[in-house]
């Protein structure tokens, strides 16, 4: 085909404009290249504080492309050749090129700060907020912009002057807060945190806000300034609902639960909250063992009656506080004890047997058998629970386990057994079966049956409970160090699992009897097991200074024993509920965190450590 003359014209033109096109492209392609590189020399000189080959670099690059990131680094050099007019040339182009942004003005201001002129910057700075005369972005956009050169107080002036704009008092709190205690002022840091709780609905922000108060406050300042402002505005303001739930939440955060108590009750009077605020306090006061606090929550819970649906629960609640207030005293509280018994007497005989009391019953008849040493009574009362037929198989099981333990301290040591099998047989799958394997195994243990035992921990090795799996696995362990096939007898593991299993029973007598005809056998070998078996019997005496010293004596002479996790969390538990230092239980859970990262407490010791050192305990 021949094309005319036409045609062909339009072609070369096409050609052409496509040849110039990719000359384009390569010329742009070598431009870019070759920008690149310079800027990554540039850089480089920057960061070796070679400022005159940088600032040559970053002077070129600028004429041609004006950006932001270039001024910036320009502007560095300048400022570190201490080239002030140069560099105030340089602003003064950057605020023509883009009038708007209040960066480059703050950068102005802040050349004759760097140059000892406090007043004439200040001055700049002042002029600057007061340019702004509607409340908008702005004001964030220029509090940034003052922050970005650490000037505090101009950043606070300036949300001050959004403030008065808006006529708004809350305006701006939350900004004005982090900003004074930044400053370290923390009085008006508190305040304007406090002033947010005239508003609705800010409350949850303010608490959060408010656990970085709790963090790097090792003297404690923070929080009792804010103690301090809290109660000025609960005084002023004794109808805000906020200010009072904070002040619980304080309280909470310091462990303060009789304060946090006291406020809980005030709140719910005020506005009827039927008894929540105090429910919540009193199983918080529970968890961590202020059982003074919880059992006046429970008993004020208890008087309302019908005013309140915590009635029941707190009624259980409170003979389970009474329970281990007794178990943690160093002496048996016989009058207590009986006061105690008889309660719980009535209360079954004027409550049906459910689900919701099911708990107490069983603990009840634990606290018969081991600190009344009624254990024929206990015995009578499991088997009389086994006698119902409606009891499923769940709670059958409980107390068949619970049944078998008392057999063996009846000194019926098969019939516990036969009781653990009908568990285990019945469910072999469930926590219940693996735990009526494991008291097996440790009967097989008492009865020096070691074999046996070893067979049966090795199984339950592999249980779904970690807490099982790892009891199995230390005992296997235990017997496997301590074994010696060529002795019939064993006696100090037999004497170990007998110690082991009054303590269990709060037969505390029996086992330290144990305990010392263990440590004078010639063969002793079961030197940590004996310390923390002597620590836990102290922990249940309510001797907590010798049992802390117990374990410190375990921890520091067997650091990489099975039992030395063990030992450390104990040891934290302990610093952290019952002897109340806060610091030390840290110290002691992050040892247990770094060294026994495998261990099965260290999820518990981060929660623990997340909360010891400030991260919310919300009872709401």
């Amino acid at each position: 085909m021949i094309l005319n003359g036409k045609k062909m014209k339009y072609i070369y033109i096409k050609v052409f404009f496509v040849y110039c096109s990719l000359c384009l492209i390569n010329v742009n392609t070598t431009l870019f290249a070759q920008s690149n590189s310079q800027e990554q020399n540039a850089l480089q000189f920057f960061q070796e504080q070679s400022y005159e080959k940088a600032e040559m670099i970053f002077s070129e690059l600028y004429d041609k492309n004006p950006n932001d990131f270039y001024y910036s680094y320009y502007l560095q050099c300048l400022i570190a050749m201490q080239q002030y007019k140069s560099a105030e040339k340089l602003v003064r182009k950057q605020i023509k090129l883009k009038p708007n942004i209040f960066q480059y003005q703050v950068d102005y201001g802040y050349l004759f700060e760097i140059q000892g002129e406090k007043s004439k910057s200040k001055k700049h700075y002042d002029a600057i907020i007061a340019s702004i005369t509607s409340n908008s972005t702005l004001i964030n956009d220029l509090a940034k912009s003052f922050m970005s050169k650490s000037l505090i107080s101009s950043a606070i002036a300036t949300y001050l002057h959004g403030r008065t704009l808006s006529q708004l008092p809350q305006m701006y709190a939350m900004e004005l807060a982090s900003l004074y205690e930044s400053s370290n002022q923390y009085e008006k840091a508190a305040q304007e945190y406090l002033q947010l709780l005239q508003y609705p609905n800010n409350l949850s922000d303010v608490e959060s806000a408010l656990l970085l108060w709790w963090l790097n406050d090792e003297d404690g300042q923070k929080r009792n300034i804010l103690r301090t402002q809290l109660l000025k505005v609960l005084n002023k303001y004794p109808d805000n609902k906020d200010y009072n739930e904070l002040m619980i939440w304080y309280s909470t955060q310091e462990k303060d639960f009789s304060m946090a108590m006291k406020q809980s009750k005030a709140l719910d009077k005020r506005y009827t909250l039927l008894g929540t605020p105090v429910f919540n306090v009193a199983n918080l006061a529970l968890q961590n063992k202020d059982y003074i606090t919880a059992i006046d929550g429970f008993q004020y819970l208890i008087n309302l009656g019908k005013a309140t649906p915590y009635t029941q629960e707190a009624t259980i609640a409170l003979f389970e506080v009474r329970l281990l207030q007794l178990y943690q005293q160093q002496t048996i509280d016989n009058t207590n004890a009986k006061l105690l018994d008889n309660d719980l007497k009535k209360y079954f005989e004027n409550n049906s047997f459910s689900d919701n009391n099911f708990s107490l019953y069983q603990k009840w008849i634990r606290f018969k058998a081991t600190y009344l040493n009624e254990e024929q009574e206990a015995i009578k009362m499991l088997e009389d629970l086994l006698k119902i037929s409606t009891l499923n198989t769940q709670k059958r099981a409980i107390a068949k386990i619970d049944l078998a333990q008392l057999q063996v301290l009846n000194n019926d040591v098969w019939e516990g057994v036969l009781l653990n099998s009908q568990v285990e047989k019945d469910l072999p799958n469930d926590t219940l079966g693996h735990l009526a394997k494991f008291n097996n195994a440790k009967i097989s243990m008492m009865i020096g049956e070691f074999e046996w035992a070893t067979a049966q921990l090795d199984v339950l090795r592999a249980a779904t409970t970690k807490l099982i799996a790892n009891d199995a696995m230390y005992l296997s362990l235990l017997i496997r160090d301590n074994y010696d096939a060529e002795d019939s007898l064993n006696i100090p593991l037999v004497q170990y699992a007998w110690a082991t299993f009054f303590v269990e029973n709060n037969r505390f007598e029996k086992a330290q009897l144990l305990l010392d005809s263990i440590e004078g056998s010639y063969s002793f070998s079961l030197k940590d097991d004996v310390l923390f078996l002597r620590a836990q019997i102290a922990k249940n005496q309510g001797n907590y200074h010798l049992c802390d010293s117990l374990l410190s004596v375990l921890i520091l002479n067997f650091p990489s024993e099975l039992l030395t996790d063990d030992a450390l969390y104990e040891r934290a538990q302990l610093q952290d509920y019952y002897l109340k230092n806060n610091l030390l239980a840290i110290e002691i859970y992050e040892q247990l965190l770094l060294y026994h990262s495998d261990s099965i407490y260290t999820v518990e010791a981060r929660k623990r450590i997340r909360t010891l050192r400030g991260d919310m305990l919300k009872p709401f």
